[in-house]
C-alpha cells in the first residue's frame, strides 16, 4: 500500500497542473486518479503479469494524446513549459522501467520500452538508452539481436563506428559461434567504407590532410551535450575469454587515402573479419558436434571435417551473396578473396578432392566473375570470351566425371542470363553467344 500510494502521490502536481491550464476537469482528473489507484494496486500485488504493465502504459499514452490534442485546440498557440508538457511520457517510462525489472526475462517488453525512448527522439537522452541496453545485455549477453540492436542504435542513430565496432567485438567474445552476429558485423563494414568513399566522392576530399580533418569534424558532431557521456558496459566474460578474437581489427583504424594506397579502402577489414569468421566458426562446429559420435576414429573425424566444411562453404555463399549489394566497392576484390580462401586445405582436407560438387561451385563463380555484374545490355563479348578461356582452362584440368557437370552449369548460366534475354534478330552478340553455348 505504502508504495502505490507514494506513486499516487507523484501525480498531485501533474493533475493540478492539467486543471489550471483548463485542459482537464476536476471530475476527469478524479477518474484519471481513480483508474491509476486500480493500475497501482495490481502492479504491486504478487499476482500481476507483464500484460498489467502493458495494459497501464496503453492507458498513460491514450491520456497523453488526449492532453496533446487539447493543448493544440484550448491553447493553441501559447506556448508552455510546465510540469504536465512531460510528467506523463516520464511516467510512461517509469513504469516500463518497473516492468522490466519484475519481468527481466520478457525480451518482448524490453523492446517496447526500447522502441518507446527511441520514438521520443531528443526528449530521451543518449545516457538513458545506452542504460537500458547495458541492462539488457548483463542480461541476456548470449541474444546475439540485441548487441546486433545495440551497435545499429550507435551507427546509424549517432553515427559512431567506433563504438558500434566495439559492441560487435564484444559480442562475438560472448557468442563466437553464432553466424548471424558475424554477418551483420561484416555487413556494418562495408556500410561503413561505402558511406566513408561515397562522403568523399561528393565532397571532393582527395588529399589525406581534407580527410582527417572531415573525420575530425564528424566525430566531434556525434559527440553528445551529456558531461558524463554513457558507453556501453560490456558484461565480463571471465579469464576462459580474455584474448579471445584477438584477430580482430582495432577501433581505430586508418582509413585515408583510397583504395590504391590502402587496402582497407577496399573492404579488407571485412575480409579480415570473414578469414577469423571462417576459422572461429569451424572450430566451434567441430566441437559441438563431436560428441554427436559415440567412437572417434579417422574415419567420423573425417566425416565431422567434411561437415564442418560444408558448413562454412554456405556461410560463404551468404558473404558473396552480401558482397553483391555493395557496387561502391571493388566486389571482384572480396569475392576472389573467398575463392581463394578455398583454394588452401583446411581440416587436411580440400574441396576438388573430397567435396567435389561445392569446389564446382568455387569454378563456376570464379570463371563467371568478370562478367557477373555485367548486365545484358553492357555484355562486352572480349570478357565473355576471357570468361570462355577461363571455362576451358578449368576444364582441362577436371576429372571426367565432373567435366558434364561444369558444361551443364555454366551453360545454363550463359543463357539464363544473357542468352535468354538478347534479340535473336537485332543482336549480333547473339549468335556469337549462341555459338559458344553450343561448342560447350
Amino acid at each position: 500500500m505504502s508504495k502505490t500510494r507514494y506513486y499516487l502521490e507523484q501525480c498531485i502536481p501533474e493533475m493540478d497542473d492539467l486543471v489550471e491550464k483548463g485542459l482537464f476537469t476536476k471530475n476527469e482528473v478524479s477518474l484519471i486518479m481513480k483508474k491509476r489507484t486500480d493500475f497501482e494496486h495490481r502492479l504491486n500485488s504478487r499476482g500481476s503479469s507483464i500484460n498489467d504493465y502493458v495494459k497501464y502504459i496503453d492507458y498513460e499514452t491514450n491520456v497523453n494524446k488526449l492532453r496533446a490534442k487539447r493543448c493544440k485546440r484550448i491553447l493553441q498557440a501559447k506556448k508552455t513549459n510546465s510540469l504536465s508538457d512531460w510528467s506523463i511520457q516520464q511516467r510512461i517510462g517509469f513504469i516500463y522501467q518497473r516492468g522490466t525489472n519484475k519481468f527481466p526475462q520478457d525480451l518482448k517488453f524490453w523492446a517496447m520500452y526500447l522502441n518507446y525512448m527511441k520514438a521520443r527522439g531528443n526528449q530521451t537522452s543518449y545516457k538513458k538508452i545506452h542504460n537500458i541496453y547495458n541492462q539488457l545485455l548483463k542480461l541476456h549477453p548470449t541474444n546475439v539481436d540485441i548487441w546486433i540492436s545495440c551497435a545499429k542504435y550507435e551507427y546509424e542513430v549517432h553515427a559512431n563506428f567506433k563504438s558500434c565496432r566495439n559492441i560487435f567485438q564484444n559480442g562475438l567474445k560472448f557468442n563466437p559461434d553464432i553466424p548471424k552476429l558475424w554477418y551483420e558485423y561484416i555487413k556494418f563494414e562495408l556500410n561503413f567504407i561505402t558511406k566513408l568513399i561515397n562522403r568523399r566522392k561528393v565532397m571532393g576530399l582527395i588529399n589525406e590532410r581534407e580527410q582527417e580533418l572531415d573525420m575530425l569534424n564528424e566525430q566531434k558532431n556525434t559527440e553528445t551535450n551529456d558531461e558524463d557521456k554513457s558507453h556501453v558496459q560490456v558484461p565480463s566474460t571471465g579469464d576462459s575469454m580474455k584474448d579471445k578474437l584477438n584477430e580482430l581489427p582495432e577501433a581505430d583504424i586508418n582509413v585515408l587515402g583510397n583504395a590504391e594506397t590502402n587496402p582497407a579502402l577496399r573492404g579488407d577489414i571485412a575480409l579480415t573479419i570473414f578469414d577469423v569468421c571462417m576459422k572461429t566458426l569451424g572450430k566451434h562446429y567441430i566441437n559441438k558436434h563431436k560428441g554427436y559420435y559415440a567412437i572417434s576414429d579417422a574415419k567420423m573425424n573425417s566425416e565431422l571435417n567434411k561437415e564442418a566444411l560444408s558448413y562454412l562453404f554456405d556461410q560463404s555463399i551468404k558473404y558473396i551473396q552480401l558482397f553483391d549489394e555493395f557496387p561502391d566497392l571493388e566486389r571482384d576484390h572480396l569475392i576472389n578473396h573467398i575463392l581463394q580462401f578455398w583454394k588452401n586445405d583446411m581440416y587436411d582436407l580440400s574441396l576438388r578432392k573430397d567435396l567435389p560438387e561445392l569446389y564446382l561451385k568455387t569454378v563456376l563463380i570464379d570463371t563467371t566473375l568478370n562478367i557477373r555484374y555485367m548486365p545484358v545490355d553492357e555484355l562486352d563479348i572480349d570478357q565473355l570470351q576471357l570468361s570462355v578461356k577461363k571455362h576451358f582452362a578449368y576444364v582441362s584440368k577436371l576429372d571426367s566425371s565432373l567435366i558434364k557437370s561444369l558444361k551443364s552449369q555454366y551453360s545454363a548460366y550463359l543463357q539464363d542470363n544473357y542468352l535468354k534475354k538478347m534479340n535473336a534478330e537485332d543482336d549480333p552478340r547473339y549468335k556469337i553467344l549462341d555459338l559458344i553455348v553450343k561448342k560447350l
